[in-house]
This record gives C-alpha cells, structure tokens and sequence, in this order.
C-alpha cells in the first residue's frame, strides 16, 4: 500500500502499509490521540480521539454520567460530567434550584431546593416564622410577617 522508504514506524506507512484509525497503532505523524482498534464512541477513544468530559458525548468507558458539551457546573451535568441533583449541595440545573443545603427537609430555609419564604404556606426558615397561612396578608391571624397576630399587639385583627 505504501513504502516511504524508511524503518520509521507511525509516520503515516508502517511495514508498507499505511497508517489508519483503528489499526491498534498510535500514528499517523501525530494526527492520532489513540488508536483502540475500533472507531467506536464511548470507550474513551473514538475515531482516534481521545474521549473527554465535555466534549458532547457520554463515554470513557462508564466514567461520566452526562456530558453537555461543557465542562461548566451548575448546568445539569458539572464539569466532572457527574449529573447534578437537588440534595447535592451546589446550587444548580440551569436556575431551577435556587438553594441546596444537601437534604430535601421543610423548615430550614431551604426545601426541596427551593427557598422557604413567609407566605408559602409551610412554617419554616430555622424558626423565624412562627405561623405562615399562606400568603402576606395582615388581619387574618398570621401576619405579613409571619408573626402570629394576638389582642394587644397594637394591629385590630380578625
């Protein structure tokens, strides 16, 4: 196929024959990454490229769990292309969780990723709310602080 008349082997013709993907030989003059035999994607070499965590596809032989095409975090998939989750601790997945204190339990200030707020309904953030009825709403025995309204708090109440 090939005599380039030299014993220098991965110069693109090695024992006259030429130098291709997938022939198990890392060559041609340095076009190559790596050579695995195959041209198949998702074992940490395709097409003679090495595989990496943000290049678009899920691969290295099982070790990313997602791969968008990024190695930023906070997106879905962080940089390590580790899939990101509500409990994780990061505050992440494209603005959906607007907190993430590693756990999914109500009255801490952070439920289910979300912000825990006076008005929602649940009674929480570590104890500053002492009643939340679900809205702002002053007179109707939680007020828009969420402070319990009682006779003698100075506000005519129902």
């Amino acid at each position: 196929e090939c005599d380039d008349g030299n014993g220098v082997d991965a110069d693109g013709c090695t024992d006259c024959m030429t130098d291709l993907c997938g022939d198990g030989v890392v060559n041609n003059n340095g076009t190559e990454e790596c050579d695995d035999r195959n041209t198949v994607s998702g074992d940490g070499c395709s097409n003679c490229t090495l595989e990496v965590c943000g290049d678009g596809i899920v691969n290295n032989a099982g070790f990313e769990a997602c791969d968008d095409g990024n190695t930023v975090s906070g997106d879905g998939c962080n940089a390590s292309c580790v899939i990101e989750f509500c409990g994780d601790g990061v505050v992440n997945n494209n603005g959906t969780e607007t907190c993430d204190d590693r756990n999914t339990v109500s009255g801490d200030g952070c439920s289910n990723c979300t912000l825990e707020v006076c008005g929602d309904g649940i009674v929480n953030n570590a104890g500053f709310e002492a009643c939340d009825d679900g809205n702002t709403v002053s007179g109707d025995g939680c007020n828009a602080s969420c402070a319990i309204e009682f006779c003698g708090d100075g506000v005519v109440n129902n």
